[in-house]
């Protein structure tokens, strides 16, 4: 029986997913590597990674991708199967999203949760040439179409798994020449864990709103691990981790627990972890008792997702009923507690109007500051509400050709740009632009300067002009300017 060597391959250095992966096969005794590749492809990488797939005699290659690594898979895919006659696999978010569109280039996807439907690929693999077209999860391309096996259940058991895999002898990590070994420096004093699978909201646009309907029946969507199991996971990474200063915990909803748990966890982690830490969470999660908890054990920074100003649109678009009123009260809480936090919005709503953008921009003129925002880009992914919304209402169209245009690209966002946004065309082709949007999203990006005064953001607010346009981006500019000759005087202030 030949043994099939297993590599897997993900796009981020911090990657949860292909190291919980690669600690599952492991249990079953099978060979796997891990490899990141935070950066672009050149012929030399590559290359490197090439060569080390023969010397280590892989038999099967995972790739784990979300949207924005699309490109990325299909010139790594490309540049394996030029090479070497091993079957290669993608797991991840983009397959769920479009599972055809990847078995372009893939010869298998998984779709869902991946640890059993990997192993029993490895095992058949490991045992016979040909793919026994049952195991669950598992689609792939045959010379008479796609076979389409259905999900398998959800395990409600995640204290089941392993931690993830962290033996850094087997993992590598990419730079511009080829690839090196992964070493504690590479994690920047950062560990990255998620204590859930799935999150308790529908929201209209995200990725949870299609998965919950592909799970119809198939188990409980929120998952939890214990809080034990949890805790457990931490004290390993200090272990093996002596430089370690920050925990990211990276589940869709991180409060989504009672608060008997919270005081178990606030518990622990204050007595055996005693690191800072950093989660994700919603205005309408936002409990003061339980984030009150969280900071007096280490929370530090929160991620809060207000995505508009606008509760007509939070409520009827994007299906997050939560009042102004509410996310104000939580801005305030957050910084009378101490603890950092940055704003997300999503931009380029063909819903939003110019009355909603007004809203959200004096919606955040209440804020406390210092004020931290970031934006992005309104992605219509395949079979969320507001796609099949769009679709019907001629906001957008099928989009047969390859165009690409990522959530994270900052051309999208008015917060990245500093100036405007621009509509993506990922999926499909866009029938409506934000032209008229412009000016307001200018005056927006004014609240990324937490220095310019609250009565001139106003004042830009109520009187829209083609002089104003420009002194915003008088300002802006001047503003940026002076934030690099700050950036240059630290510098050398450091240097000297």
């Amino acid at each position: 029986m030949q043994t099939v060597r297993v590599a897997l391959v993900s796009f981020l250095v911090n990657s949860i997913n292909i190291r919980t992966l690669a600690s599952y096969i492991k249990a079953d005794s099978y060979e796997t590597y891990c490899f990141f590749c935070p950066d672009s492809f050149n012929e030399s990488n590559l290359a490197e990674l090439i060569r080390i797939l023969k010397e280590k005699e892989i038999g099967l290659i995972g790739i784990s991708l979300v949207t924005d690594d699309y490109q990325s898979a299909v010139e790594l895919t490309s540049a394996i199967k030029k090479e070497i006659n091993i079957p290669v696999i993608w797991g991840g978010a983009h397959v769920n999203v479009m599972p055809e569109e990847c078995l372009l280039h893939a010869d298998m996807i998984c779709r869902g949760e991946g640890e059993e439907a990997l192993l029993d690929l490895v095992k058949v693999l490991s045992t016979q040439e040909k793919i026994i077209p049952d195991i669950k999860n598992i689609w792939f391309k045959t010379e008479n179409g796609i076979v389409k096996n259905e999900l398998r259940s959800l395990e409600e058991n995640l204290d089941k798994y392993p931690f993830p895999d962290f033996d850094l002898s087997s993992q590598y990590v990419m730079n511009a020449k080829g690839f090196e070994q992964l070493r504690e420096e590479h994690l920047n004093g950062e560990y990255s864990l998620m204590s859930s699978r799935g999150c308790p909201y529908s929201c209209n646009y995200c990725y949870n709103s299609y998965r919950r309907k592909h799970y119809h029946g198939k188990g409980k969507y929120l998952r939890k691990r214990s809080i034990e199991n949890v805790i457990q996971e931490l004290i390993q990474a200090k272990q093996i981790f002596k430089n370690l200063s920050q925990v990211n915990f990276w589940d869709d909803s991180f409060v989504a627990r009672k608060v008997d748990e919270f005081n178990l966890f606030s518990d622990l982690y204050a007595k055996k972890i005693k690191l800072p830490f950093f989660a994700l969470i919603e205005p309408m999660a936002f409990d003061y008792e339980k984030i009150k908890l969280l900071k007096k054990c280490g929370l530090s920074k929160l991620q809060v997702g207000i995505q508009s100003g606008s509760e007509r649109v939070n409520r009827d678009v994007y299906n997050r009923p939560v009042s102004n009123k509410k996310i104000v009260e939580v801005a305030h809480l957050i910084k009378q507690l101490g603890v950092a936090a940055v704003y997300d919005f999503i931009f380029n709503n063909p819903y939003e109007k110019s009355e909603d953008i007004k809203q959200t921009i004096e919606l955040l003129l209440k804020f406390p500051r210092p004020l931290y925002l970031q934006g992005y880009n309104l992605i219509f992914y395949p079979g969320t509400i507001i796609t099949e919304k769009a679709l019907a209402d001629g906001f957008i169209t099928d989009n047969s050709a390859d165009i690409f245009s990522s959530i994270q690209n900052p051309v999208n966002s008015p917060t990245a740009m500093k100036t405007g946004a621009v509509v993506s065309n990922r999926f499909y082709s866009v029938n409506y632009d934000s032209k008229e949007k412009d000016y307001l999203n200018l005056v927006f990006s004014l609240l990324c300067f937490n220095y310019i005064p609250h009565w001139l953001i106003g004042f830009f607010i109520r009187s829209e002009s083609r002089f104003h346009e420009l002194l915003i981006k008088t300002i802006i500019k001047s503003y940026e300017k002076l934030s690099q000759l700050k950036r240059a005087k630290l510098f050398v202030e450091k240097c000297a």
